[in-house]
């Protein structure tokens, strides 16, 4: 696998072959969101949390357009007495998304070659000494402008931001976030339950998910679909420095559209395969 630098993505437009859909192409291989061990004085350090998203087919996969997003819901019984407050069960057939950001760009603009990877991070620089990981290699970055407090790194270009609730920065929950990869030209509905606006997506227009949640008793408050993800995968605490990563088998990655199943524990690998 080889990661698609920042700069070299508008670069493969124009080549011989037509760029194609992502659905059934793309998948999810690492997310990295658990926060970084305690190192230099800092023991909550998060801004090292990065998504790695692989082009798994032989075929030139357009991504200009393409969305991801965070689902809606607690991970788990992170306070005594919380309860499950997703929408699975009552919008089956339907994501639903606090946050969605967009890889700026024509579908044919940005592409993918088969094996490369785009490489989303928190903030697409070097973490280290806080973190052992340096991301100034990342594709994108997630910069928030409008409330001020989030740095942008001029080497790495920013997501578009389609809808966003959270605060200073894109913070996926450290306890396990449920993200989902949606194709370019997704509709996207608005949902208001009174305190939270959120935006919908249909299970149809899903490229890929994975439902993290906050430990291995946790299906409860599982938020995607089963269509999307029938299963979750954890990790064992929160600033472990853990990853979830896509099982490989002779090479290739695994989908049985259940991340129990395909996703494993490991150290953050983002340039890795």
């Amino acid at each position: 696998m080889r990661l698609l630098p920042a700069l070299a993505l508008a670069a493969c437009a124009g080549g011989s072959s037509e760029p194609q859909d992502p659905t059934g192409r793309l998948l999810i291989e690492e997310v990295y969101y658990s926060g970084a061990v305690p190192a230099a004085g800092v023991d909550h350090y998060y801004s090292d949390q990065f998504v790695q998203i692989e082009n798994t087919s032989r075929d030139v996969v357009g991504v200009g357009g393409l969305m991801i997003g965070d689902a809606a819901g607690i991970a788990g019984e992170i306070n005594p007495g919380s309860l499950p407050d997703g929408f699975r069960d009552s919008r089956p057939n339907r994501v639903v998304l606090e946050n969605v950001w967009r890889v700026p760009g024509a579908f044919a603009d940005v592409t993918l070659e088969p094996g490369e990877s785009l490489l989303i991070a928190h903030d697409g620089t070097n973490h280290q000494p806080m973190s052992t990981l340096d991301l100034t290699g990342a594709s994108f970055e997630t910069y928030v402008e409008v409330n001020g407090g989030d740095d942008d790194h001029p080497l790495v270009p920013n997501l578009e931001p389609v809808h966003f609730t959270g605060g200073y920065d894109w913070l996926v929950t450290v306890f396990g976030p449920s993200l989902v990869v949606l194709r370019p030209g997704a509709e996207l509905m608005e949902l208001d339950d009174g305190f939270w606006e959120y935006r919908t997506a249909s299970v149809n227009d899903v490229v890929d998910g994975v439902d993290a949640l906050m430990d291995g008793s946790s299906r409860a408050y599982k938020r995607l679909p089963d269509t999307v993800d029938a299963g979750f995968t954890h990790v064992s605490g929160t600033y472990t420095g853990e990853s979830v990563k896509r099982v490989r088998v002779d090479g290739e990655l695994q989908d049985s559209n259940d991340s129990s199943m395909d996703f494993e524990v490991g150290d953050p690998d983002p340039y890795g395969g």
